[in-house]
């Protein structure tokens, strides 16, 4: 066992998960709810214009696009039993892969037969998800929050799987601010109960980068680390993750890794569940 991998043990040790309840729907909830629906911009974007990293569209049939299939049964298998539906993806320290591991998750997932997925790029202060799907939008998440636009003028439908992207909009500075009030935590309320079958996948800031991925962590209901080994210190991957003591972690996604055989793919990820030792390998440079 690795030195990083005996750190993140110890500091899942450390913390206490709980897991959150599943809120009851009372009549009125269910009523209101069965009266509104996504009004969903129907993008037009060409395909052709996707981040060659988003190998979920780009390059489906890859090896590397099947190691994110692997990720997905792990993250059903740990999610579904208790309706644990919104994910928030997160690192310690910029430039771990978080955004890339967020996008190609949710494009997989959009592929299953019984769940559709919304991609929340909560990343307000550097936005990127609608990069590596080739579009600009013109609305997003600090709009919303900001009281300036509906949910329903800020959704698009890039034509990948039953995929909707929720994006960040405009870079916004109050992020923190936004992203702990009561507006933003009865949005995370609104878009894990719409659907029974919706996954909602959120990308947040780097956790010690920013006070933004603790200000969203006590909203949603799990969270996924990505680590790029090599380059995040230990100590820092050990900080970030005790910070979000009470928080069901889901587990961490090693990326970036240099060990794979070179005629399959140069780098790969491996995800450590919470409670086990097996892992999955999968790969992206991002």
């Amino acid at each position: 066992m690795s030195r990083l991998e005996e750190a993140l043990e110890k500091a899942t040790r450390m913390r206490t998960s709980i897991t959150p309840a599943v809120p009851e729907k009372t009549t009125a909830q269910q009523d209101a709810m069965s009266q509104k629906s996504f009004e969903v911009f129907d993008g037009t974007i060409d395909h052709s214009g996707i981040d060659e990293h988003t190998v979920a569209v780009r390059d489906p049939h890859s090896y590397v696009a099947e190691q994110y299939r692997k990720l997905r049964v792990r993250i059903l298998k740990a999610t579904e039993k208790d309706f644990l539906n919104t994910v928030m993806i997160t690192s310690a320290d910029i430039g771990e892969g978080k955004s890339l591991t967020a996008a190609n998750l949710a494009v997989t997932l959009s592929h299953e037969i019984d769940h559709t997925v919304l991609l929340v790029d909560a990343d307000l202060r550097n936005p990127s998800l609608h990069k590596y799907f080739g579009f600009e939008p013109r609305y997003g998440l600090g709009d919303i929050l900001r009281g300036n636009v509906g949910l329903a003028e800020t959704l698009v439908k890039p034509g990948v799987g039953k995929l909707v992207i929720l994006p960040a909009g405009k870079t916004t500075e109050n992020s923190a601010e936004l992203l702990s009030s009561d507006k933003m935590k009865a949005l995370v309320q609104e878009v894990k109960l719409r659907y029974r079958d919706r996954y909602v996948i959120f990308d947040s800031s780097p956790v010690l980068a920013t006070a933004d991925a603790l200000s969203l962590g006590g909203y949603v209901d799990s969270i996924l680390f990505v680590v790029e080994e090599g380059r995040t210190a230990q100590r820092k991957v050990a900080r970030a993750i005790s910070l979000f003591k009470g928080i069901n972690i889901l587990g961490v996604v090693f990326n970036n890794v240099f060990q794979h055989p070179k005629h399959l793919y140069p780098y790969y990820y491996r995800y450590r569940g919470q409670g086990g030792g097996s892992q999955s390998e999968g790969g992206n440079g991002g």
